[in-house]
C-alpha cells in the first residue's frame, strides 16, 4: 500500500472538511467519563438528536439483539444496553448522520450489514461485540468524504471493485493521492476513538497488518470485517468477497477458525442477514 507523508495526508483531508463530533456524542461521552453517571441525561441528549434517537431504537430492535419485545423508548434502550454499549452505537450513530451525502444509500447499507454482522461475530467467538461493531460502520467512513472531494470518485470505486489483484487503497491512491483508509483514521482519531480501531480503519485493507507487531485489537477487528465481508457476499452475490482470497488465511489463524468454520458461519449469519431485511 502506497504511503503518504503525514503531511499530504492531512492537507488534502483538511481539504475534504472532516466533520466534528457531534453535540450528542459530545454529552454521552462527557456524561460516561463522570464518576457516576446518570443514564437519564444520556437518555435526554440522545432523545434531543431526533435522527440519532430514530436510528438508535431501529438498531436496538433489530435481530441483532434478539429481544423479545420491542423497544419503544430511549430511556428503556439506554437503560436496557447499559452505558458502555449505548455510546458505541451512538458514535457510531452519528457518524453515519455527519458524513452521509446523497445517492449513497446502498453504502450505508452495506456498512450497516458488515457492522451487524461484524458485533454477530464477535458475539459468537466471545470477542467484543461493541468494538467490531463500531469498526463496522466506521471501516469506510472515508468514502462518502472522498465522494463530495473527487467528482470521479465513483470512477475510481468502480475500478477498484474490479481489480482483484490490488488492494482496494492502491486504486485509490493511483487515481487520488488519497485513500479512504487514510481519511477514514483520521476521522477516527479527530472523534478520540481508541487507538486499536483507528489502525484498524487504517489497514483493513493491507495483508501486511497481520505481519510483524500490529495491534492485536486492531487485527481482530480486520479480521471480523473480512469474515463479515465473506459473509455478506455469498449469502447475497453467491460469490466470494473480492479481497476474501488475499485475507483468509490471516482471517482464520486470527479468529481460531478452520476452512469447514466457514461455510457454517455463513449459513447460520446468512440466515441472521435474511431475517433482517438489510
Amino acid at each position: 500500500m502506497q504511503e503518504l507523508s503525514r503531511e499530504a495526508a492531512e492537507k488534502l483531508v483538511t481539504s475534504i472538511g472532516i466533520p466534528p463530533r457531534p453535540a450528542v456524542v459530545l454529552a454521552v461521552m462527557d456524561e460516561k467519563s463522570k464518576d457516576e453517571p446518570n443514564l437519564k441525561v444520556i437518555a435526554d441528549a440522545i432523545s434531543r438528536d431526533v435522527g440519532v434517537a430514530a436510528a438508535l431504537l431501529k438498531t436496538v430492535n433489530s435481530p441483532l439483539f434478539g429481544l423479545r419485545c420491542p423497544v419503544s423508548s430511549i430511556p428503556q434502550a439506554v437503560n436496557l444496553l447499559g452505558l458502555r454499549q449505548v455510546s458505541t452505537l451512538v458514535t457510531s450513530l452519528a457518524m453515519k448522520t455527519s458524513l452521509s451525502t446523497q445517492g449513497i444509500e446502498r453504502f450505508w447499507d452495506q456498512s450497516a450489514r458488515i457492522a451487524m454482522l461484524s458485533a454477530w461475530l464477535a458475539g459468537r467467538l466471545g470477542m467484543d461485540r461493541d468494538s467490531a461493531h463500531l469498526f463496522g460502520l466506521f471501516r469506510d467512513a472515508g468514502i462518502p468524504l472522498l465522494m463530495r472531494r473527487f467528482k470521479d470518485y465513483k470512477d475510481t470505486l468502480r475500478l477498484a471493485n474490479q481489480d482483484t489483484e490490488r488492494a482496494f487503497t492502491d486504486v485509490e491512491d493511483e487515481c487520488h493521492g488519497m485513500n479512504h483508509a487514510v481519511v477514514g483514521a483520521i476521522v477516527a482519531r479527530n472523534w478520540c476513538l481508541p487507538e486499536g480501531l483507528r489502525e484498524a480503519i487504517l489497514r483493513h485493507h493491507d495483508t501486511g497488518l497481520f505481519d510483524g507487531q500490529a495491534d492485536s485489537t486492531a487485527r481482530i477487528l480486520v479480521a471480523l470485517g473480512h469474515l463479515a465481508g465473506q459473509i455478506e457476499c455469498r449469502t447475497l452475490h453467491q460469490q466470494d468477497d473480492r479481497e476474501w482470497h488475499r485475507f483468509r488465511e490471516s482471517v482464520l489463524t486470527w479468529l481460531m477458525l478452520g476452512e469447514d468454520d466457514v461455510p457454517d458461519l455463513v449459513q447460520e449469519a446468512g440466515s441472521l442477514l435474511l431475517e433482517s431485511g438489510m
